[in-house]
């Protein structure tokens, strides 16, 4: 699989680690995420790892995923960060979700940023 969603219950986070989205899989990612939206509970976080992606996401996958950026707002998300160390990822993402979405070079920041949220 080239993604692993989950949901942590006691965190009220969800978690995200991506080693490549494509337009095959983009729409088994955004099910599988909806499915997650349904059961946060409102001022969830999310942290999605990008770090062992083997590329950034083609145009037309990034327009597949963009949805998720609203459904996670209507669901109620207090803070999401992404963990990236390559710079075209990290403009990539703040295009895509940069509304609500802030950028960590480590797990352990990022981390520590969500929980201060909470």
């Amino acid at each position: 699989m080239s993604f692993v969603i989950d949901y942590n219950v006691r965190k009220n986070r969800i978690e995200v680690i991506t080693n490549g989205i494509t337009e095959e899989n983009a729409h088994d990612y955004n099910e599988q995420f909806a499915e997650i939206i349904e059961i946060v509970k409102p001022g969830f976080t999310g942290i999605t790892d990008v770090r062992t992606s083997k590329s950034v996401l083609s145009p037309e996958v990034a327009a597949l995923l963009a949805p998720t950026g609203e459904m996670a707002t209507v669901a109620g998300v207090a803070g999401w960060v992404y963990i990236a160390d390559a710079p075209i990822w990290i403009i990539q993402m703040n295009r895509l979700f940069g509304k609500f979405a802030v950028h960590y070079k480590t797990r352990e920041e990022a981390i520590a940023y969500l929980d201060s949220l909470v």
